[in-house]
């Protein structure tokens, strides 16, 4: 099956950002590589990559990249 997104070279930091494969302006995140545990870390879209809120231990950039294209950071719904 192919997968939903593409992968776009992150220009304001490093990494790549997981972009929705039919419209590019529909960001997932970004995955990028730890450098130090050789793990790949999966970014919500609003964080900024090495910041500390990421998700370690993906052996793969795609994996990373499936995490966020499968589980979309949700959205609050304004009750309280």
């Amino acid at each position: 099956m192919p997968e939903e997104f593409m992968f776009s070279r992150n220009i304001s930091s490093y990494g790549y950002r997981v972009l929705d494969r039919q419209d590019a302006k529909t960001s997932y995140g970004v995955v990028w590589l730890h450098a130090e545990v050789c793990q790949w870390v999966a970014e919500y879209p609003g964080n900024r990559p090495g910041s500390g809120g990421g998700i370690p231990g993906f052996a793969s950039r795609e994996w990373a990249a499936r995490f966020l294209y499968r589980y979309r950071k949700p959205q609050p719904s304004g009750r309280t």
